[in-house]
């Protein structure tokens, strides 16, 4: 029996579809002959995304939504749903602001979880009982390395993650025995409009291919927690058993961010994903 999730047509939906790993992932995943429902806040950008796959013979349905929004998720995931059954959710929408945080405006972390965090559990919230009414499912969350490891400039952002994780591994025990399955997948440093934001001395910024591949694979095989390729199998697993290692490893690619607490500075404005 072939026990590949994607072995046959699925319908998923992906957040953060407009751009970067959402976007590369919904094409590869068309490809492969699956339809995808794309969700993000520009219906823009989304119909250009939508337009791309159906011209490469793909099949793509747009659902502008505010993740950040229940109501507008609870709205948007009916329409989906009254268009037919959905397999497979992945949260990919995210968004990383990087300064220290003590420099970082209240009103921006509050964005980067609410969009990080709360934006997955809202859409998971939503889409959830029609996967336990079938008794199958599959949900992705995209994490980061920073959420198994702590590094100056990004605390916010790294908080977020591991919240998303430690609400995965908790879901995941009560929703196996109902058939549905949730996964952790820890994307890479990407060579994306974020992944140039984000400042990380000594990382390598992978092609936005790869790190979509990777994803493809961790829908595909529906494990607990899956890195984005043997690199990050070794680094979570460093971070395991040797945390203060890995700590100091990664922090010192960006520690040179710092200020001087002399500096005067004083916390940004708020920012906007």
């Amino acid at each position: 029996m072939n026990t590949h999730i994607l072995a046959v047509p699925r319908r998923i939906v992906i957040t953060g579809a407009s751009r970067g790993i959402g976007r590369e992932t919904a094409i590869q995943l068309t490809r492969l002959g699956h339809r995808v429902v794309l969700v993000a806040r520009d219906r823009r950008a989304l119909d250009a995304v939508a337009a791309e796959i159906a011209s490469a013979g793909g099949r793509a349905e747009v659902l502008p939504t505010d993740v950040t929004d229940p109501g507008a998720v609870e709205d948007a995931v009916a329409t989906a749903l009254a268009a037919g059954p959905v397999d497979v959710l992945v949260n990919n929408a995210g968004w990383c602001d990087q300064r220290e945080w003590r420099l970082q405006h209240l009103d921006t972390q509050r964005a980067e979880m609410a969009l990080n965090y709360w934006g997955a559990v809202h859409m998971t919230r939503a889409l959830l009982p029609s996967f336990l009414a079938r008794g199958a499912g599959v949900v992705v969350n995209v994490s980061s390395l920073l959420g198994a490891v702590a590094a100056p400039t990004t605390v916010s952002y790294g908080a977020t993650k591991a919240a998303l994780e430690h609400w995965s591994h908790g879901l995941r025990a009560e929703v196996a025995q109902h058939g549905v399955r949730v996964v952790v997948y820890v994307a890479p440093h990407t060579d994306n409009a974020q992944g140039r934001r984000v400042a990380w001395r000594g990382v390598k910024r992978l092609p936005e291919s790869y790190a979509a591949a990777r994803l493809v694979a961790a829908i595909d095989r529906a494990p607990r927690r899956r890195g984005a390729g043997p690199a990050y199998a070794v680094f979570l697993w460093l971070a395991r058993h040797f945390p203060r290692l890995m700590a100091r490893l990664v922090g010192n690619g960006t520690r040179h961010l710092l200020a001087e607490p002399s500096s005067g500075a004083s916390p940004a404005s708020p920012a906007s994903p």
